[in-house]
């Protein structure tokens, strides 16, 4: 068995490692968060590019909806490829602009 002062080094010990994962683990959600905002705030500058900013949110969601069942569709490297190209063209089109 350990001492009493040994257990109270014991606990002090784990106690700062704990301290210390739960700081890391608090950076790591934060970082999280940031990067998720940054996605979300992407994601909106896409529809803007798109010039479908002024549509409604229904009109926004039908179309997205739309969109992913194609890409579950049987044709979906096709229309993957399609939009790829389409996009690459007006981000490449936009950038020399």
């Amino acid at each position: 068995f350990l001492s009493p002062s040994e257990t109270a080094k014991q606990l002090k010990k784990v106690q700062s490692k704990l301290a210390y994962l739960q700081r890391q683990y608090a950076r790591m959600k934060n970082l999280e968060r940031k990067q998720d905002t940054r996605r979300k705030i992407q994601l909106g500058g896409l529809i803007k590019k798109a010039g479908l900013d002024g549509e409604t949110t229904a009109v926004l969601y039908g179309l997205l909806m739309e969109a992913s069942e194609k890409l579950l569709s049987n044709d979906a490297d096709q229309y993957r490829k399609d939009w790829r190209i389409k996009g690459d063209l007006a981000l490449t089109t936009e950038k020399q602009s």
